[in-house]
């Protein structure tokens, strides 16, 4: 439909006009205008439509300003300057402009996010198919609360980057642990790494993750994670006398499940690790990890992928837990454990439980 020269009128009275009311009911009239049905609008006019529509809805009420942005917010050629208006204007009216306008691009959010209080960004958190760019800024700037809003949106996107920093921050932050454990978007590689501080539901999550997870996937996985993993964390004292301890064992044929239970036994906890670490192919860090307090699931998974019996298993959990007073019934609850994990998901858990090893073989050459 061509444009019509009273539109273009209608613009211009609402310019000049001076009445409050009068103007109310001329801004209803040219927002008539702009939604009218195969309407269409000359550059010019639809410049006109921007300022003139920024400038008077400014100085009405609040309610109003709330109406005027609910009706263009899912307007795709909504005037994109009145449109960033709306959007950096009172939460209440901004919220859903910030929600739903495909006007705004990233740059005009990502600004909209280093200005604006949490308030904003939590909007803008649940938009759908938020941008790289967008979460990054969000996971720069946001609070706590924020950022659990941020990671329950399963259509955000992140950078690796940036889901390794909500990785990170979910160390301590307990609430960001239920919604990155099941958000898609979580590289198989990171979701194996919270198993470590998780609680045992999530837990039991990551391994039903693994198990639903393509083989595809999988292996495109372990070749990113390979060039993104770091080294060990600090090592105890008494590493180097360890390693050569076991070195030796090794070099002997010594280091069997006696020799296990033997270090578990007498406390020698630093080359019980590296010895456990041997013979499962994990790095020491790692199997350390799996023998913190409340882990026995982990260890079970561990045992069972390297083919360790289940009542050297059991007996490893009784003696580095000093648990001397151990019944009957504990170990068969234990054995459970271990009997209760396939072994094909124990296998495909303890691969990536591996690849810190395989990733610092390279460098070590």
């Amino acid at each position: 439909m061509a444009e019509n020269p009273n539109h273009i009128e209608r613009l211009l009275e609402l310019a000049h006009e001076k009445s409050s009311e009068r103007r109310r009911e001329l801004l209803r009239e040219v927002t008539d205008i702009f939604f009218a049905p195969k309407q269409t609008h000359s550059n010019e006019t639809s410049e006109n439509f921007d300022k003139i529509l920024s400038s008077i809805t400014s100085e009405m009420d609040v309610e109003f300003r709330k109406e005027i942005a609910t009706r263009f917010a899912k307007a795709d050629n909504a005037p994109s300057g009145f449109i960033r208006q709306l959007a950096q204007d009172h939460i209440e009216i901004a919220e859903p402009v910030l929600r739903h306008s495909q006007v705004l691009n990233d740059n005009d959010l990502t600004r909209i996010v280093d200005d604006q209080d949490q308030a904003y960004l939590r909007v803008i958190s649940a938009r759908a198919n938020i941008s790289e760019q967008v979460t990054g800024a969000i996971i720069a700037n946001g609070d706590d609360r924020t950022l659990v809003k941020l990671t329950q949106n399963q259509e955000a996107r992140f950078s690796r980057n940036s889901m390794a920093t909500l990785v990170s921050k979910s160390e301590t932050q307990k609430d960001l642990q239920s919604p990155l454990v099941n958000h898609k978007a979580l590289p198989p590689d990171m979701l194996n790494e919270m198993y470590f501080f998780v609680e045992d539901k999530l837990r039991q999550r990551i391994v039903e993750r693994n198990d639903d997870t393509p083989e595809e996937e999988l292996e495109r996985a372990f070749a990113q994670a390979r060039s993104n993993i770091c080294g060990l964390s600090g090592q105890p004292a008494d590493f180097e006398d360890a390693r050569q301890f076991i070195d030796a064992k090794k070099l002997r044929k010594k280091l069997t499940p006696v020799l296990l239970a033997e270090l578990a036994r007498n406390n020698q906890h630093t080359r019980f690790f590296l010895a456990f670490a041997e013979m499962t192919g994990l790095d020491f860090d790692t199997a350390r990890r799996v023998w913190e307090p409340g882990k026995t699931e982990a260890v079970a998974i561990v045992c069972k992928a390297s083919n360790l019996p289940r009542d050297l298993f059991a007996t490893l959990i009784v003696l580095i837990s000093q648990d001397s007073a151990a019944d009957l019934s504990k170990i068969k609850t234990l054995g459970r454990t271990y009997d209760e994990i396939p072994k094909s998901t124990a296998e495909r858990t303890l691969r990536f439980w591996k690849m810190r090893k395989t990733a610092q073989q390279p460098a070590a050459a």
